[in-house]
């Protein structure tokens, strides 16, 4: 890591579940904020010297980001935070995790409210995005975050639902490149047919024959076996 740390060494990573965890892309900069709310407590005996006492604490975390598609896809992270944009609720609330993405270390969580908003709309302007996540509950500190040389593959849809022997269906997610040769994609446990690395971000494959109803999909790389996403077959 350079001697002088910047602010792109920390990674922040999005949830709907605290459980599987995506990673935002191309993010351009980050800023997070702890702010106590204090009162005066200053009684008459204290000498001349105020007295401050916390009685709440708030925190935020603004992230800007480039909207850059691969091969026609954006990073998934990005679309699970837009989807956020003009819901109530739990769908305008999700989890996130900072950390510093070398070492895993300075790493915290929370709930949040999210907000998307265009960061900047000249004609010269990149496409850039800022997304606000409002704190709702405490932010958490957590122990060292592991930090893979090459992660584990991440699965988040797949369309379209319902196809059948020999259909094309599509697979989001991220550190898709590399799947196990002819072992790497797997529907209902049976190897696909055959399938096509898009991008980080999507591989696309052809259904084998397999009995109708549940089938998860599972993509194993180098790094491992990803999550195993729900699909029901026809």
């Amino acid at each position: 890591m350079p001697s002088t740390a910047l602010a792109r060494r920390y990674a922040v990573d999005v949830s709907s579940d605290n459980t599987t965890w995506l990673r935002l892309a191309a993010v351009t900069d980050r800023n997070k904020q702890v702010s106590p709310n204090k009162i005066d407590s200053t009684t008459f005996d204290s000498n001349g010297w105020t007295n401050t006492e916390v009685t709440l604490q708030s925190w935020s975390l603004v992230t800007k980001v480039l909207r850059q598609p691969t091969a026609g896809v954006f990073d998934p992270a990005q679309e699970l935070c837009r989807l956020t944009q003009g819901t109530f609720g739990d769908n305008i609330r999700l989890y996130v995790r900072t950390y510093d993405k070398f070492t895993g270390a300075e790493a915290q969580s929370g709930r949040a409210i999210v907000e998307w908003n265009e960061d900047k709309t000249g004609v010269p302007d990149l496409n850039s995005v800022a997304i606000t996540f409002t704190g709702d509950g405490a932010l958490t500190n957590l122990a060292n975050i592991t930090v893979p040389a090459q992660p584990l593959p991440v699965l988040v849809s797949a369309s379209p639902s319902g196809a059948g022997l020999n259909g094309l269906v599509t697979v989001i997610g991220q550190y898709l490149t590399g799947p196990v040769v002819t072992t790497g994609v797997k529907i209902g446990g049976v190897n696909a047919t055959s399938w096509n690395v898009v991008s980080d971000n999507a591989i696309t494959f052809q259904v084998p024959a397999g009995s109708a109803g549940s089938a998860p999909i599972l993509v194993t790389t180098a790094a491992g076996a990803s999550n195993s996403l729900g699909y029901n077959r026809t």
